[in-house]
């Protein structure tokens, strides 16, 4: 906050505040006597495009997740995520057979996932209520940081993606397919989306359904994920390339 870029960070946290507050994260509320409340931090980082160029200051508030009890604080924490061999044959799929391929990014998505655990957690620094300073967040929601958010999120999407008719894959569990008329495919990496359609009218159904349930960022068509650079021309002609030199 003391960078010649203390206003873009000041702004990137205010977006996050409000995007927890609007979430309903929390409730301010007396600790327990038998609770201990885990600290909250705030982390910075300038995310770029894939020509180095900067795209963003982004900030997120994370719980401080090392300090939670195992039994009392969570229980299970594994989450996947699609695997880097699914991703090759999607796209090599989406080449063969001249398909459309977005990508979408879903913006504060462990907050979309539901806590089961009671966890208290201290008040943001630099956004603590005046006049509440001895109250603490009682979360309702997998913010960052916590050992279980990533499965909290993972479980929320699954049964929100069989809701509107997608099946997940038995090889890979991020991998989303449906079919009917037309076939759809989605692959999602934590919070990164991969949209598979054979039209654009089919594209834009899918997007406006997914902006309908998650505050969604649409990237248009996939150029950059996972250290992949794709490039689409108007012919559908396609490169992809990354440190292995993919083809």
């Amino acid at each position: 906050m003391v960078s010649p870029n203390a206003k873009e960070w000041q702004e990137a946290a205010d977006l996050e505040y409000e995007s927890l507050i609007e979430n309903d994260t929390w409730d301010l509320v007396e600790l327990p006597k038998d609770r201990k409340a885990v600290g909250s931090k705030w982390v910075f980082r300038v995310k770029h495009h894939s020509d180095g160029q900067v795209e963003r200051y982004k900030c997120r508030l994370v719980a401080k997740g090392y300090s939670q009890v195992y039994g009392a604080d969570y229980d299970e924490t594994y989450s996947p995520v699609v695997r880097f061999s699914s991703i090759r044959t999607l796209l090599s799929f989406a080449v063969q057979n001249n398909l459309q391929v977005h990508q979408m990014d879903v913006v504060t998505a462990f907050l979309n996932g539901h806590l089961e655990e009671e966890i208290y957690m201290e008040q943001p620094e630099g956004y603590i209520k005046q006049g509440q300073e001895h109250l603490v967040c009682k979360l309702k929601k997998s913010i960052y940081g916590l050992k279980q958010s990533p499965r909290c999120w993972s479980k929320a999407f699954t049964e929100f993606m069989k809701d509107i008719g997608f099946t997940q894959s038995i090889s890979d569990q991020c991998v989303f397919v449906r079919t009917g008329q037309e076939v759809e495919i989605l692959a999602v990496y934590v919070d990164d989306l991969i949209l598979i359609t054979e039209t654009t009218e089919s594209m834009d159904k899918l997007k406006e359904t997914l902006k309908k349930r998650y505050k969604m960022k649409d990237m248009g068509e996939l150029s950059y994920i996972l250290g992949i650079s794709v490039v689409q021309d108007k012919d559908k002609e396609w490169h992809f390339s990354s440190s292995e030199e993919i083809h």
